[in-house]
Order: structure tokens, then sequence, then C-alpha cells
């Protein structure tokens, strides 16, 4: 496992670069130094007024500050289509010498600002703190009301999806009595296999939702989110092996906001290295699962993830441990008291092992009832689900 110092990651929100395209002649005439303004970064790119924005820029941007020579109507018409095509980008017009007519008409158009140019700091930290408000205001207005359930592993090998699989295609159905959808995320990005595990074989997964940029909407999401029969939706790992470190934060992080506006529970299989996404992700989420098994490596790797968890600021009510594959036996090496003092908390939640059902159900793709309607296993799950109604204040 990496290290992580409280100050090498951040949680990220949706919302945070500036794209500036300005010509040279302006980009040399700028004055406004450091690469953070009123608390976002910023991004400067020479493009002439008449040329095109290239869409890996529009992709990365929250706000674009864009110069516009109001002589010129290839400037002017770019300008709009900007605004037109890209409807979440906040778009501000960087004009020299603007006019009250010039300003008049490009709000008119949906510009949601003017400044003048040569760009200065002040004016460019009172606009850009101008946009965060309205941001802000809009997220607090639209905010989701989904919970995010993480489930994150000791140490390779502990059954986590396994267990994350039947445990959410059961949650579902509970949900689905209630009137609600739940969803489970695969973003084990190099070893996910959830879908395998649930018998489904999608031919889309998460990485169109990354490849989506600012095109990400509900009817991307749900195309992406393949249905269980249990009514789970699934949005499986990448077909291909996907360097954990290509994954940006405000990425992955606009994705699950997104399905926490869709889903009343979002389910997220984290891989084991932690990267700064899943930190955040963690970070953000209102209950997380840690599996453990009653192995020395595997208490101790805990013990570790716990401490880095507290370190970073998660409070220590959000997580839960999970011993999975107890033995119901009368003398063992390592129980259950002995595992609470090994990693030095109370643990209060197992699933007992039963290697032969659970490998079953696994290999056929199918939920654990199916082949047994009564188990130890599946009184455990239930548990399991009473715990996340509890944790989540759900009746």
């Amino acid at each position: 496992m990496s290290e992580f110092e409280p100050n090498s990651w951040t949680i990220r929100r949706p919302g945070a670069a500036v794209e500036l395209v300005l010509s040279q002649e302006e980009v040399l005439t700028a004055e406004f130094g450091p690469s953070v303004v009123a608390g976002w970064s910023l991004d400067t790119s020479k493009i002439e007024p008449d040329d095109e924005v290239p869409e890996e820029i529009v992709k990365r941007a929250r706000v674009i500050v864009i110069e516009v020579r109001p002589d010129r109507p290839a400037s002017l018409a770019r300008l709009v289509r900007l605004h037109v095509e890209n409807p979440s980008v906040a778009v501000i017009a960087a004009v020299r010498n603007p006019t009250v007519p010039t300003m008049q008409a490009l709000l008119r158009a949906g510009i949601k600002d003017v400044i003048a140019l040569p760009l200065v700091r002040n004016d460019l930290e009172t606009v850009l703190e101008r946009m965060r408000e309205e941001i802000e205001r809009g997220l607090a207005q639209a905010t989701p009301t989904g919970k995010v359930v993480s489930i994150i592993k000791s140490v390779g090998g502990v059954g986590a999806t396994a267990l994350l699989t039947q445990a959410a295609a059961l949650y579902a159905q509970r949900e689905a009595d209630r009137g609600f959808k739940v969803c489970l995320f695969d973003l084990d990005l190099q070893g996910g296999n959830a879908a395998t595990h649930l018998g489904i074989s999608p031919n889309l997964t998460v990485s169109e939702l990354l490849d989506a940029g600012k095109r990400l909407d509900p009817a991307v999401l749900a195309s992406v989110a393949a249905e269980h029969e249990s009514g789970l939706r699934v949005v499986a790992a990448p077909a291909d092996l996907m360097p954990t470190d290509t994954v940006g934060v405000d990425q992955i992080c606009d994705i699950i906001h997104l399905a926490t506006a869709e889903y009343r529970t979002v389910f997220l299989d984290l891989p084991s290295d932690w990267t700064n996404w899943s930190l955040s992700l963690v970070a953000q989420s209102d209950v997380v699962f840690l599996i453990v098994e009653l192995s020395i490596a595997s208490l101790r790797q805990a013990q570790r993830q716990l401490a880095l968890l507290v370190k970073l600021g998660v409070a220590a009510d959000k997580i839960q441990v999970v011993v999975n594959r107890v033995e119901k036996k009368l003398f063992q090496q390592i129980n259950l008291k002995d595992a609470s003092e090994t990693i030095g908390r109370q643990i209060g939640l197992s699933v007992t092992n039963d290697f032969s059902l659970m490998n079953t159900a696994l290999n056929r793709g199918v939920m654990i009832g199916d082949i047994k309607s009564k188990s130890a296993v599946s009184r455990d799950l239930n548990k399991l689900l009473d715990a996340i109604d509890m944790l989540l204040e759900r009746g």
C-alpha cells in the first residue's frame, strides 16, 4: 500500500478548473500572477481570437475566460458556439474596452459575465468569486440525496467483491420494495469482476463514463449501468486493464456525484491500492466497510488501513469492519475477540465461511438464495443490510 501524507491529496468537488483562452498578445500583457485565483486553478492557452478552441480544453473546464474581438464575426461566432454546445461550462467573455451595448449583447447571448482586457488579478478575482458563488448555489439547490457505501479490503483475496455483489443485489431487492434504485460501481480498474459474479456481461463499462467528459449526463449513465435481475444496476470495470493513475479526481467525483442524484444507494468496489481518487471517494462516503479475514496478514494490514483513514480525516464512525469467511469451530487460532484486539476496535459484523455455496453462486453468476434458500451466509448478509439501514437511518 502506498503511503500518503495528509497534504498530498485533496477531496475534490465538481467544479475546480478555469481555462484562460487568450491570444499571445493578451497573454503577454495580462497581470494575474500565480496559477490559483480566488480558489480556482488556472490554465492558460494561447489561441488566436478567430481560431477554434480544442475539445480537450473545453472538456476539462468548469469556467472558460475567452478573448472576444467584437469587430470580428468569426470571434463572436466562436463565442456563441462555445456557449451553445457546452451549456455546463460557464463562459466569460474577455474584451478590450467593452462598451455598454457590447456587454449587453454578450449577456443577452447567455454569456455569464464580461471582463475587460488586459486581464488583471483583481478583476479576475472579482469575476471568479461571483462564478464560485453562483456554482455553489446551484450545487446546493441540486444536492443529490443518494448515499455512498464504499467497500475496501485489507488485502487482496479476502472475498470483498464476492461479498459486495451478493449484498448489493440483496439490498437492491430490499430498496425496490421501498420504491428506490441501487447502483454498484466496480472501480477495481485492473481486477474488477463484479459483473461476472452477477452473471451479466455488459457491453459498456466505467470506461465510457470516464471518456464522456462534459457529455456525462443521466442518459449516458443509464446506458452504461446494466440491470441485474435483482434490480441492481451495475457499472462494470473496464474490459481492458486501466492504470489507476490515469483517472482524475474530478472525473470520478463527477460520475459518483451524478450517480447519487439518480440512485438512493451507490455501492463502490474500490481497488486494493490507494490513489488520490479512491481516497477522495472514501472520504465522501456515508459508510465504509473494511473487509478482513482472520489472518495475521489481513488484520495487520487492516490496522494500517484504519490508521491511514483516520490520519487523513475520515470519521471513525463511518468505518465498519466486516470479518469474512469466519469458521464456526470451537477451537481456532484467531477468533473475533482476537481480531478486535488486534485492530483496536470492536467488530460487530461477520460472515460465515461457506466456500462451496459461495463458490457455486459465483461460478454460476447467481445469488446464493437461488441455490439454497436458507443458509448461515444469507443470515449474515441480511445482518449486513440491517447495519446499512441503521447507519443510513433508514427504516
